[in-house]
């Protein structure tokens, strides 16, 4: 059973930011798939299921048509027809053939009577043995797109055709048992197809497989390797309708038959010719199946062709599910942003422009409804339509059609059980205390994940989503933010009224159970909640410059001890390195309230001061001060070399999330830094200080400058009026620092 883990920590919602998701972009981790694909039950068209992460899903439980084949043949177990055909070593198989007994202790099985009665199946095995390193075809230029296959020490061209060719036809003539007959044939189409003698090919299964009028799996094996030679041949046609043969009859090949069908899927192809000439309607729904399951289709048109001649098709079957599936990924989707406060927003929803995605939705619905009537197997149909008219929040056509469903089967059962629960919840008008209760009464195991529901382990967040949005919808901010979140989440986006809310809600005297478990997940391995929050604040505070309310805020909770060179400057838009290599210190030690391993009340307080000193009349110690506040903003904003200071992150790693052109989620300090040079600027004597700030006002302008464009370039790029300014300050031993330093500059002069 293919197990699902869905990512649910995600950043989103329109009531407090933008919507963003982590993981793999493969369209398998962002929705709730809930209901369960696998239940089709045809374990041959499991591969077929859908899955955008790989291009077939994973099929664990298949068993081998060959095997149980062999496994017929021989009388043995599964087990032990496997570990015969595909691990005994060609020395074991040949002293089975001669009645000795083998070296490998698990080929124990083989009695005296079995390697007596199976001598001949025994003698196949070891020659094939012998063949199957080499049964690789002479790689060429129709190869080579085969990119991803592992290189392989053998093909079939370090064979002697002649003489295996020989072998394979003298045995094929010695051989009585036509079962073993099919099998030499097998071998001998296979040998010269992968040695490029296609024609021949072609003339070896005319002559040694299909007068044996056999139609197993073996005869599927055989038949694919003749449509291989015909499509090396340039007979596309032909090779097709092979290839459809082979993915309709074959137990273990569809997925290959498919494969190479789709390789030759062109222009030339005419689909209604093979429907046309489909041997029977299996073969015909069948078509109808691969073309639903192409990409670029539509799989509830082909049901519709498919249930015409045969409501009980399991190919209907399959492509429900994956409609179903398709309608998830478009209608479950765990990073959904709402807000609007109506009943359009209520989740599970189509978004509300999505005129294709509810075409698509009302016909998948029609035909499973329609289906309900017609086909035998009503507990599939019904459950479908269950399932359907749940995610269109027609609960009471959801359970009529899930009270229908009448059966034993475990899975079938799973899937009631979950669609029930999933029903019950999501009909619940409003989520107040009396709703919260009786949730809390029936589902507390599925809502806190101690019971899964679910074949894919996802109810509790499923059920999460769903009372988020609830939440989300009638107000109720915090719950809807803390019931998919921890607290801490709130450094995404901190929010100054979903940090008032949250606190609200945390100091709440009483709570139903409900509440009770939202505030406790959401805040596990926090000392204090209220410490924390003021800390966040306090945050906040400081990037608006409100120096004194953050030191207060502060003094609560502390989290970090950062350098002296906090306050300092870098020459080089450089993002990367040990800071005593990039961070100058500059005019720093003028003042000995600022040193090395400050908190953050620290910081505040040496802010509290600097700005003090900054408000006293003309001179440079008060120009120092307010120049290494404005060094503050600028090394605190989005590209400067301590951006992670206030936006909680443990390094200044890139991160688009939060230091892209587009993060808004943050208030912007350069426009504090800008001030605070202004104001250094005016107070400024002495012409290394003046440098300094001019230089500072240059860095500024380039970030501003790169505000406005969608890239992340760590290349300096200054407006040549502020180099032009800058200039006036040659002879300065800081105009010749940047000089030296700044190549774009240095370029600018040359």
């Amino acid at each position: 059973m293919r197990k699902k883990l869905l990512l649910v920590a995600v950043m989103l919602t329109a009531l407090w930011g933008k919507s963003f998701a982590c993981g793999w972009d493969e369209g398998d981790w962002y929705y709730y798939n809930l209901f369960n694909q696998e239940i089709m039950s045809d374990e041959r068209y499991r591969p077929f299921l859908l899955i955008y992460g790989s291009r077939y899903y994973t099929n664990d439980t298949l068993r081998n048509g060959n095997i149980e084949e062999w496994r017929q043949y021989l009388g043995l177990s599964y087990d032990e027809t496997k570990y015969l055909v595909f691990k005994a070593s060609r020395s074991d198989l040949q002293n089975l053939s001669k009645g000795k007994r083998a070296v490998d202790e698990n080929l124990s099985f083989a009695s005296a009577d079995f390697m007596k009665n199976q001598k001949q199946a025994l003698l196949y095995l070891a020659y094939a043995k012998y063949l199957e390193p080499y049964m690789r075809i002479i790689p060429g230029e129709d190869t080579d797109f085969y990119w991803d296959l592992p290189e392989y020490e053998h093909n079939a061209g370090d064979l002697d055709y002649e003489k295996v060719k020989t072998v394979l036809t003298k045995s094929w003539n010695a051989e009585s048992d036509n079962e073993l007959k099919l099998r030499y044939g097998y071998q001998l189409v296979r040998l010269a197809h992968y040695t490029r003698r296609y024609q021949e090919a072609v003339q070896l299964f005319e002559q040694y497989v299909e007068p044996l009028k056999m139609r197993t799996e073996m005869y599927y094996y055989a038949l694919a390797q003749k449509a291989g030679a015909l499509r090396g041949m340039g007979e596309t046609q032909r090779a097709n309708r092979d290839f459809i043969r082979v993915f309709a009859n074959s137990y273990d090949l569809k997925t290959m038959a498919y494969t190479s069908l789709t390789m030759g899927w062109d222009n030339e192809i005419n689909f209604a010719d093979f429907v046309a000439g489909a041997a029977d309607n299996n073969e015909r729904n069948d078509i109808f199946f691969m073309m639903g399951y192409s990409d670029f289709n539509n799989p509830v048109n082909e049901i519709e062709k498919i249930v015409v001649t045969d409501p009980n098709a399991i190919q209907a079957k399959v492509l429900m599910v994956r409609a179903i599936n398709m309608l998830e990924r478009r209608m479950l989707l765990s990073y959904v942003p709402w807000g609007e406060g109506d009943d359009r927003s209520r989740y599970p929803y189509l978004g509300q422009d999505d005129t294709e995605g509810r075409a698509f939705f009302n016909q998948a619905l029609r035909v499973s409804d329609m289906q309900r009537d017609k086909a035998s197997d009503k507990n599939f149909w019904n459950l479908a339509s269950s399932y359907l008219h749940f995610l269109n929040k027609d609960f009471e056509l959801a359970n009529n059609c899930l009270g229908n469903v009448k059966s034993t089967d475990a899975d079938y059962m799973a899937m009631v059980k979950n669609l029930t629960a999933y029903i019950d919840i999501c009909r619940q008008p409003k989520i107040d205390a009396n709703t919260e209760r009786y949730l809390y009464d029936n589902y507390a195991n599925m809502i806190k994940g101690e019971e899964s529901y679910s074949l894919n382990m996802a109810d509790n967040s499923f059920i999460g989503m769903v009372l988020s949005n609830r939440y989300g919808l009638q107000g109720e901010k915090a719950k809807s933010f803390l019931m998919l979140r921890h607290v801490k989440a709130i450094e995404d986006n901190p929010e100054e009224s979903l940090l008032d809310d949250i606190q609200s809600f945390l100091n709440k005297k009483k709570k139903t159970q409900l509440e009770e478990y939202i505030a406790a997940t959401s805040t596990t391995e926090m000392a204090n909640t209220n410490n924390y929050l003021a800390y966040v604040k306090g945050v906040l505070r400081l990037t608006e410059g409100d120096f004194k309310t953050a030191k207060g805020l502060f003094e609560k909770q502390t989290r970090l001890k950062m350098s002296r060179r906090l306050f300092g400057h870098n020459i080089e838009v450089y993002y990367s390195g040990d800071e005593k290599d990039i961070m100058r210190d500059d005019y720093i030690a003028d003042f000995s309230f600022i040193h090395d391993n400050m908190t953050e009340v620290e910081v505040a307080d040496a802010l509290m001061q600097l700005d003090k000193i900054g408000k006293k009349e003309k001179g440079d110690e008060s120009a120092k001060a307010n120049y290494l506040i404005a060094n503050f903003f600028y090394n605190v904003s989005r590209t400067g070399y301590y951006r992670q200071y206030l936006r909680f992150d443990n390094n200044n790693g890139f991160s688009y999330w939060k230091y892209g052109p587009d993060a808004n989620v943050y208030k912007n300090t350069l426009d504090l830094s800008s001030a605070y040079l202004e104001k250094a600027k005016k107070s400024a004597e002495d012409r290394e200080l003046k440098a300094h700030i001019v230089y500072a006002q240059a860095k500024n302008a380039q970030q501003v400058m790169e505000d406005h464009v969608d890239t992340w370039d760590q290349q300096m790029v200054i407006p040549h009026a502020q180099l032009n300014e800058f200039d006036q300050y040659a002879g300065t031993s800081y105009h010749q620092a940047v000089l030296s330093n700044c190549v774009y500059y240095r370029d600018y002069h040359n």
